[in-house]
């Protein structure tokens, strides 16, 4: 894995209040596993808490979760988190197999 995310700091604007972030690798995949189909905000506002750097933007974190503001602070600090990478399928030549059945 490349070093560069295993830490990262990310200072983000919240209106003219300024956000400070530390992210480690594991803070994300904590995240992740947090993730539920119906429990989004929860983990996200807690992802925000947990790696914010001070007592100022964890009462911005808070401020944006009244705000219903979570998901768009959320994906403004992981958009600079990760990486940007291209994924894509590769295609084959002759389309999918097909197995033989026999009966």
């Amino acid at each position: 894995m490349n070093n560069s995310m295993n830490s990262k700091s990310i200072t983000v604007m919240m209106g003219d209040k300024e956000c400070n972030f530390q992210i480690t690798l594991d803070d994300w995949n904590r995240f992740v596993n947090a993730l539920q189909p119906d429990n989004k905000i929860a983990p996200m506002h807690n992802f925000l808490i947990n790696v914010a750097t001070n007592e100022e933007t964890k009462t911005l974190v808070k401020k944006a979760y009244e705000d219903a503001l979570t998901a768009d602070l959320f994906g403004v600090v992981s958009k600079e988190f990760k990486p940007e990478v291209e994924i894509t399928v590769k295609k084959y030549k002759g389309g999918p197999v097909k197995l033989n059945q026999t009966a």
